[in-house]
C-alpha cells in the first residue's frame, strides 16, 4: 500500500516526485498513476463496504441487520448455541439472502422476533422447529468442587441455554455431540469412577438447589439436585425468554421468616449471580421456587411443609422481591409456573420455555453453612464469613438501588444525629422488648440538643410499614437499636459508618437453646460499613445497664461526627 508521509522520509518522496517527468521511462510513468488509483481504492473501501445496501447482513450481526433494513435490532436474539450464518461458508451466507423474503414482517431467527405470550408473565417467542442450521445445545461451568461425597452441596453451576420442561416441571439441558461423546468416553473411564478425573462442564453435575438446615439430617440430600438430560439437541420448536434474562431454580430455606428469607435466599441467590458475573447483562432475574419430588413431605420448617406455611412464604416474598428486581408475578413456584400462549393458537407448540443463561447450586452461599444462626454453643466456634465484606456490602447495594434508595450515601457527621428505636421487632417472647427506660435515659442526656434539632429520637414499628420505607428509615438513621434476629435484617440498610446496637438472650429460655444467642452474628459482625455492639437483654433495664447504653451511643455520636 502507497503511504504519503509528512516527515523527513516523506519529503524525500515528495522531492524524488518532483523530478522532471521526461527524465522517466513511460512505463514508470504508468505505474505510478496505477498505485495512485489502487490506494484511493484502498482508502474509499471500508465506506462502500458498511454502507452498500447489498451488504451481507447475516454475517454482521443485529448491528447489520438494522443497518441494512432500517428495524431495530431483534427483541429476543438467538440462543447462542444455534449456529449462525457467520459460522456457515460465504457461498450459503449468500444463498440465505437470496431467498430471504422482502417484507419487513418476515420472521427468521436472526430479525425480528413475536411475542406470541407469556411465561410467568415474561414474555416469550416461539422459535421454530430447526434443522438445516443444527439444533439447540446447552452448556455449564461448576465451580466449588472439593472432590467429596458431599460436594453437590458445595457447588454452583451456571448454565448456557437451559429450558424448563412443562410436562416434567423441571429444568432440561440438551447436549451437543461433542458432549455427547465426552459423556460416554467418561462414564467408561476408570478415573472417574474412581473420583479422580473430574470435567468441570459435565452437564450432569449436581448441586444444592438451596441452602442447607443443620435440623434436617439426612433429609439434607433431598436437596442434591442436577438438571434433566437430553442426549441429543434439541431441533423441535420452543420458547424463548426475552435475552438477558436468568432462569434461576432454587429451594426456599424458610422464607416464612424474614431472617431466613434475607440470609438464606436472597443472599444466596445473589451470591450465586454476582459469582459468575451475571449482574451487568442481567435484564431479568427469573427465580423459580423448586418443589422437591418424590418425597411424601415437605423438609421440615420449608414452604411447602403446611398451606399455613406456605401462605406466610409467599406474602414474604411478595414483600421483599422488589429488592433484589423482581417482579412479584414473576416468581412462582415449578409447581404452578403458567405459559400463557397470546397468538391466537388452540394448543400450545412446545413444552420447552428456554432461556440463554441459568445458575443453580446455593448450598453454602447463605451466612452460616452448615451452623445455625447462633442458637448453638459451635456456631460460635470459627467464623463462616470472615472476608465477606466486600459480598456483603455489593448485596446491600444490589438491593438498595433495585428500590431507588442510593446505597453510597455515608451517614452524615454533622447534626441532626437519627436515634432509631426497633421496638417489638421479634415474634419470640426472649426478643420482644421494649425502650423506655433507654429512651428516657437518651432523652434526659441529649435534651438540649433535641432542642435544638441536632439530635432526633425515634421508634419505628417496621413490620407495619412497607419494605422501602423500613429501607429508608434505616438509611438515614446515625444509630438504630433493636434486637437481635429476623426483625433486625433490615440493619443492613445502614449508611457507611453508623452504629448499630443489638441485644440479645443471654440466658436459657427453654426454647431450645442453653447458650446465649447472638443471633446472626456472623453476618453482622462481618459486614465492614457499620459498627455493631451486642448488649444483654436479662439486665437491660438496670440502672448500670441504663448508664452503660447511654455511654456507648454518646460514644458513637462522637465517632459519626469525626468521620
Amino acid at each position: 500500500m502507497t503511504m504519503i508521509m509528512s516527515s523527513p522520509a516523506g519529503k524525500a518522496v515528495n522531492d524524488r516526485n518532483a523530478h522532471s517527468s521526461k527524465s522517466r521511462p513511460a512505463g514508470f510513468r504508468y505505474l505510478t498513476q496505477i498505485q495512485l488509483i489502487l490506494f484511493f481504492v484502498q482508502l474509499c473501501l471500508p465506506f462502500f463496504y458498511f454502507n452498500y445496501p447489498s451488504y451481507n447482513a447475516n454475517a454482521g450481526g443485529s448491528s447489520a441487520i438494522t443497518s441494512q433494513t432500517g428495524r431495530d435490532p431483534p427483541a429476543v436474539p438467538p440462543l447462542p448455541g444455534r449456529k449462525n450464518d457467520s459460522q456457515e461458508s460465504s457461498q450459503k451466507s449468500r444463498r440465505i439472502n437470496e431467498n430471504k423474503p422482502e417484507s419487513s414482517s418476515s420472521i427468521d431467527r436472526n430479525s425480528n422476533v413475536h411475542v406470541v405470550g407469556t411465561f410467568n408473565n415474561v414474555p416469550i417467542s416461539y422459535v421454530p422447529p430447526s434443522s438445516e442450521d443444527g439444533g439447540l445445545h446447552s452448556t455449564a461451568h461448576c465451580i466449588g468442587e472439593h472432590f467429596h461425597d458431599r460436594a453437590w452441596i458445595h457447588r454452583s453451576c451456571e448454565y448456557r441455554n437451559i429450558c424448563f420442561d412443562t410436562e416434567e416441571k423441571d429444568f432440561v439441558l440438551f447436549r451437543s455431540p461433542t458432549e455427547v461423546s465426552l459423556a460416554e468416553a467418561m462414564k467408561k473411564h476408570k478415573m472417574v469412577q474412581q473420583g479422580l478425573l473430574t470435567v468441570s462442564s459435565a452437564l450432569n453435575t449436581s448441586v444444592s438447589l438451596g441452602g442447607i438446615n443443620a435440623f434436617w439430617g439426612s433429609d439434607q440430600n433431598a436437596l442434591e439436585w442436577a438438571p434433566i438430560i437430553r442426549n441429543e439437541e434439541l431441533t423441535e420448536g420452543y420458547y424463548l425468554l426475552p435475552e438477558g434474562t436468568v432462569l434461576l431454580p432454587f429451594h426456599s430455606f424458610a422464607a416464612m421468616n424474614i431472617g431466613h428469607l434475607f440470609w438464606d435466599d436472597l443472599l444466596p441467590i445473589y451470591s450465586l449471580i454476582d459469582m459468575f458475573e451475571m449482574i451487568p447483562d442481567m435484564t431479568t432475574l427469573m427465580p423459580l421456587r423448586y418443589t422437591l419430588k418424590h418425597r411424601e413431605r415437605a423438609l421440615w420448617a420449608t414452604c411447602d411443609l403446611r398451606d399455613l406455611t406456605l401462605k406466610e412464604c409467599k406474602q414474604q416474598f411478595k414483600k421483599v422481591l422488589p429488592l433484589i428486581g423482581v417482579d412479584p408475578q414473576i416468581m412462582r413456584s415449578t409447581e404452578d409456573s403458567i405459559l400463557n400462549i397470546t397468538d391466537g393458537s388452540d394448543a400450545a407448540k412446545s413444552r420447552y420455555i428456554c432461556s440463554s443463561k441459568g445458575a443453580a447450586g446455593m448450598g453454602v452461599l447463605n451466612d452460616h453453612g452448615f451452623k445455625t444462626h447462633g442458637w448453638n454453643k459451635g456456631d460460635y466456634e470459627y467464623s463462616y464469613n470472615a472476608g465477606r465484606g466486600s459480598v456483603f456490602n455489593r448485596f446491600r447495594n444490589f438491593l438498595m438501588n433495585n428500590i431507588g434508595v442510593d446505597p453510597t450515601k455515608l451517614v452524615s457527621s454533622e447534626p441532626p444525629y437519627i436515634i432509631t428505636f426497633s421496638p417489638g421487632n421479634s415474634r419470640d417472647p426472649d426478643r420482644r422488648i421494649r425502650y423506655n427506660k433507654q429512651t428516657s435515659a437518651l432523652e434526659e442526656a441529649f435534651k438540649d440538643e433535641i432542642l435544638r434539632g441536632d439530635v432526633i429520637i425515634r421508634s419505628v414499628q417496621f413490620n407495619s410499614i412497607p419494605i422501602n420505607e423500613q429501607v429508608k428509615a434505616v438509611a438515614e438513621s446515625a444509630i438504630i437499636v433493636g434486637a437481635c434476629g429476623g426483625g433486625a435484617s433490615t440493619n443492613m440498610f445502614l449508611p457507611k459508618g453508623a452504629g448499630m446496637i443489638l441485644y440479645y438472650p443471654d440466658k436459657p429460655s427453654g426454647r431450645g437453646h442453653n447458650y446465649p444467642a447472638r443471633l446472626d452474628w456472623d453476618y453482622f459482625n462481618n459486614a465492614g460499613y457499620a459498627r455493631v455492639h451486642w448488649l444483654p437483654i436479662s439486665e437491660k433495664d438496670s440502672e448500670e445497664d441504663v448508664d452503660l447504653f447511654v455511654k456507648l451511643v454518646k460514644n458513637e455520636i462522637e465517632t459519626i461526627s469525626h468521620h
